[in-house]
């Protein structure tokens, strides 16, 4: 049983047609990669998931045991706000003291550690960070409300390419190891390829036939579907978070 499906979505901003008539499954730990041109819907469409944006037409059903977590594509916070990597971690506590507590310290630790950082981080400024470990520090914070499902939309812009890979690795380890079902959004094509079970292809509609170079050669086809990647099956391994 899928845990997330869309219905013959569609989304409307006035005069503005975003998406159209969308209908897909995801699966329970899952790889997926979304990738279109600019003003395809991409983020619209991981809002729409989220439940932040009503379909126009169409339903998005989320299976109860699905929790979110969400990385946007902009998180950078003004260099001339002080913040340190502990109070970026606790703005992903589910909370509702304004004390953070001895357990929840520890809870930032170990989703830190899930990340590649060690406990010496959560002193550090954020901003001293390098671009690579400020995406892990995001990516453990979208980690502390132990989500089921992980949103990202496009946020390795800025990222030297070195970097970039050794994110998708960190995310591909966390989709394998800890079972999290992983929708990624991103330009970079055969990077994400190369990680994911599947992609798909956005333009407004999803495509069929199409092969993620053909975005960049312009041909893309006409009728709805996925482009399912051939992909040697993983097992999939769960664990407490």
């Amino acid at each position: 049983m899928p845990i997330i499906q869309a219905n013959s979505v569609s989304v409307q901003f006035g005069e503005v047609l975003a998406l159209q008539d969308l209908s897909f499954a995801i699966e329970k730990g899952e790889y997926i990669g979304l990738i279109g041109p600019n003003g395809a819907g991409k983020s619209t469409l991981l809002r729409t998931l989220l439940g932040i944006i009503t379909p126009t037409s169409g339903s998005v059903v989320v299976a109860d045991e699905v929790v979110f977590g969400y990385v946007p594509q902009n998180y950078i916070f003004q260099n001339t706000f002080a913040i340190s990597v502990q109070e970026v971690l606790e703005m992903g506590l589910p909370r509702s003291s304004f004390f953070v507590t001895h357990q929840e310290k520890a809870l930032c630790i170990q989703k830190l550690e899930m990340v590649g950082l060690d406990a010496s981080f959560v002193s550090q400024s954020f901003h001293a960070l390098s671009g690579g470990q400020k995406q892990r520090v995001i990516i453990a914070r979208s980690l502390l409300s132990s989500p089921t499902v992980l949103l990202f939309d496009e946020p390795l812009s800025g990222v030297d390419f070195p970097t970039k890979l050794q994110i998708y690795e960190l995310l591909s380890h966390i989709n394998t190891v800890y079972g999290i079902t992983i929708v990624f959004v991103s330009h970079e094509i055969e990077s994400v390829v190369s990680e994911c079970h599947r992609i798909l292809c956005l333009n407004k509609t999803l495509h069929e036939g199409c092969h993620p170079m053909d975005f960049i050669r312009g041909n893309i086809f006409k009728k709805p579907c996925i482009f399912p990647k051939k992909r040697k099956s993983i097992p999939i391994h769960h664990h407490h978070l």
